[in-house]
């Protein structure tokens, strides 16, 4: 498949589709495919787009649309590399690795191949964790921030993660073994006014939320709390990374005097799933706390005392 973007004086079967630039595609049995401004147009044998075919156009004009030729052009050059590195079941961040073969969202896929993954975190995190303090982080997913985290620290066995989704679990454990991690992993929900929490993940583990159903079975979970998880680990002050889809909320209203007693708060922020409202609300608990912003990049936002 030729897949490029050309003028109408550069295709002479475009004809009479309008003038500017066109996508077109090069089936292997001689059909072209030519993207206008508003539809796609076939010709020469229109019983071979199958289903595939016709979600690369749409997805070919979706970038076009959105951000012209270069989108497309980044879009290619990363879909390049994913087929070069695709034989790989490892990719390397930040001096850790990270298996990939328990993945099966494309996109997570790619952003760990071109290191894009939680960029914004592992980026803050370098730059202001207190490595001579206890980590809790609070929602591990498959354990990329943890394991950069983790080597950091002047005591890796000060580390403990709660991450809710049992179908991340074993992923979380296998990059933990493989970086010779000494986290603490926690199977429980943040969670308040309940003894456990019943959901559906999703089998795309960056987006597994109690708050958002996803496609995989109902589970149930023991909640536990910040305040539950520093007290048995006889924490004091501590480092706090939360990226818990939604429920820093909660955390922040409901346990006030526990969140006090971070040193550093590295967190990402879901307006999308809780509101522009809710958001404002915890920022002000945690301006009233005595947290101020440091640095923000994205959704996520780095406060300390």
């Amino acid at each position: 498949m030729l897949i490029g973007f050309v003028s109408e004086a550069a295709t002479p079967s475009a004809g009479s589709m309008g003038r500017g630039v066109f996508y077109t595609i090069k089936h292997l049995s001689g059909c072209y495919i030519l993207l206008g401004s508003s539809k796609v147009q076939r010709f020469a044998h229109p019983g071979v787009l199958d289903l595939m075919l016709k979600k690369k156009v749409l997805t070919a004009y979706k970038l076009f649309s959105e951000g012209g030729v270069k989108n497309v052009y980044d879009y290619s050059w990363v879909r390049l590399q994913v087929l070069a590195k695709g034989h790989r079941n490892e990719v390397r961040l930040d001096r850790c690795t990270f298996n990939l073969e328990g993945i099966a969202d494309p996109s997570t896929r790619i952003d760990l191949i071109t290191r894009r993954y939680e960029a914004p975190e592992r980026r803050l995190i370098a730059r202001h964790i207190r490595r001579d303090l206890p980590v809790v982080e609070l929602g591990g997913s498959m354990g990329v921030v943890a394991c950069v985290t983790n080597k950091l620290l002047k005591d890796p066995t000060a580390h403990v993660v709660v991450e809710a989704n049992p179908v991340a679990i074993p992923l979380l454990e296998l990059n933990k073994q493989l970086n010779g991690c000494k986290f603490e992993i926690l199977n429980r929900a943040v969670a308040y006014g309940v003894d456990s929490v019943t959901f559906r993940p999703s089998s795309n583990l960056c987006e597994s939320s109690i708050i958002v159903a996803g496609d995989q079975a109902a589970v149930t979970v023991e909640a536990t709390q910040l305040s539950a998880v520093v007290r048995n680990r006889g924490f004091g002050r501590f480092n706090l990374v939360c990226d818990i889809e939604g429920l820093e909320r909660d955390l922040v209203c409901n346990e006030p005097e526990a969140v006090k007693n971070a040193d550093v708060i590295i967190m990402e922020t879901h307006a999308r799933l809780i509101g522009e409202d809710q958001v404002l609300l915890m920022m002000s608990r945690l301006e009233q706390l005595g947290f101020r912003t440091i640095e923000k990049t994205g959704f996520v936002v780095v406060l300390r005392q």
